[in-house]
């Protein structure tokens, strides 16, 4: 479910999950087109102002393209569909937790991460451990 962008503060990281509002109609009287931009980039919430949402981008490209100039979006159009960012790494973390291991094999891994006192992968093996 998407937020608003009045449901942010500054700092947080935030992301389009939807197109913006529908604008306009083109020049066929069809519904002008919902603008896609920025869905799924990593984006830095920085404030509301001017009728605009302040954006400080996270993209080393566009950081040396655009310095450190932000992005302003016009609120009539730019207040919903958003939410915070979700670093597309993590979900490979998950998936790496569903290889399959026997029983036996789990065992070895937790008192090998207990000997190394990672308590944090003992802790998420033990959960797999109990699905089994």
């Amino acid at each position: 479910m998407s937020k608003t962008i009045y449901g942010f503060k500054k700092g947080d990281n935030i992301t389009r999950i939807e197109p913006a509002k529908q604008c306009g109609t083109t020049i066929f009287g069809t519904p002008g087109c919902r603008d896609r931009s920025y869905i799924g980039d990593r984006l830095i919430f920085v404030g509301i102002a001017n009728g605009c949402v302040y954006l400080k981008r996270t993209d080393i490209v566009e950081q040396k393209i655009f310095g450190s100039r932000l992005i302003d979006l016009e609120l009539d159009i730019f207040s919903e569909g958003w939410d915070y960012y979700i670093d597309p790494n993590k979900l490979l973390e998950d998936l790496d937790e569903s290889i399959i291991m026997s029983k036996e094999q789990i065992l070895d891994q937790i008192s090998k991460a207990l000997a190394c006192e990672n308590y944090e992968l003992a802790a998420k093996l033990k959960k797999q451990l109990k699905k089994k």
